[in-house]
């Protein structure tokens, strides 16, 4: 069977909207497949730390910054901030309920008045997905900065719009957004050389490579390095970037408004029926 069918076929009954998106990295083959949706935008979550973490490379290639400069993580830095549950304390108090959805990381579980290097705020936003790390370097550079790095890239649907765990009260028109083969795009850049500087860029990767989460498209590869990350949130299971294989590839799932334990699962498959497919040709 085709791999696109296949995958046609196992997005068919899911809830919710889905994108997956290949490019292979040394043929340039690609595809994209769309269930749900008619365009390959989606709600990041977490995915949009890649931007943020780009952004202040860029800014340290330029001198606008070093990456050894400290930063003292201030109470006010925490996630949550104010308006957002906490769900920590709710958590420690035993009544942490199944639709509340904890904030990850560990800075908002430590004392505030640390103080940390800018590379060490980027290991803790990309290899344990810190929410209050990417919050810390958004504010370091400003949403502007890093929306304008994102366009220097050739994006036109990826966008940071805010903060994570910042309050928007319902307002959908506030959720960072990405797009899959943008994001693709991102990926070929790094793995090319050519996100931000080579050696950037191989800083990113190896980062990428030592992601803490790995139970979905890593889920059935174990064996093989993959440079990728996750975001995940309510109804939103995501996970891209670049499989190892012997002919490398780019590999971004997107899930909106699914039943998470589904998403997930699905992901995993797909990964390893893509996997297969690159190996069989």
């Amino acid at each position: 069977m085709d791999i696109t069918t296949l995958i046609k076929e196992k997005l068919n009954s899911a809830l919710g909207s889905y994108g997956v998106y290949y490019r292979n990295l040394v043929t340039d083959e690609e595809f994209e497949v769309l269930k749900g949706t008619d365009d390959d935008v989606f709600e990041s979550a977490s995915i949009i730390k890649l931007w943020v973490m780009s952004a202040v490379y860029q800014a340290a290639e330029e001198g606008r910054l070093s990456l050894d400069q400290k930063i003292e993580i201030k109470q006010e830095d925490l996630v949550p901030g104010p308006g957002v549950p906490d769900y920590h304390k709710d958590q420690l108090e035993g009544c942490l309920t199944p639709d509340m959805f904890p904030e990850s990381g560990i800075l908002n579980y430590l004392s505030p008045g640390l103080s940390l290097s800018i590379e060490d705020i980027i290991k803790l936003m990309i290899l344990i997905s810190d929410n209050t790390a990417v919050n810390v370097l958004i504010d370091l550079l400003g949403k502007d900065e890093i929306n304008d790095h994102i366009r220097s890239l050739g994006s036109t649907k990826t966008v940071l719009k805010r903060k994570l765990f910042e309050p928007v009260y319902g307002a959908t028109d506030k959720e960072n957004l990405f797009s899959l083969k943008e994001t693709g795009e991102y990926y070929s850049k790094m793995y090319r050389g050519e996100l931000v500087s080579l050696k950037a860029s191989k800083a990113m990767c190896a980062l990428l490579q030592n992601q803490q989460y790995t139970y979905k498209i890593p889920f059935f590869m174990r064996h093989v390095p993959i440079a990728h990350k996750t975001g995940e949130d309510q109804g939103i299971e995501n996970d891209c970037g670049i499989v190892f294989a012997p002919e490398p590839f780019v590999l971004c799932f997107a899930s909106n408004e699914a039943d998470e334990a589904q998403a997930i699962r699905l992901c995993q498959d797909i990964a390893k029926d893509i996997y297969d497919h690159v190996e069989n040709k």
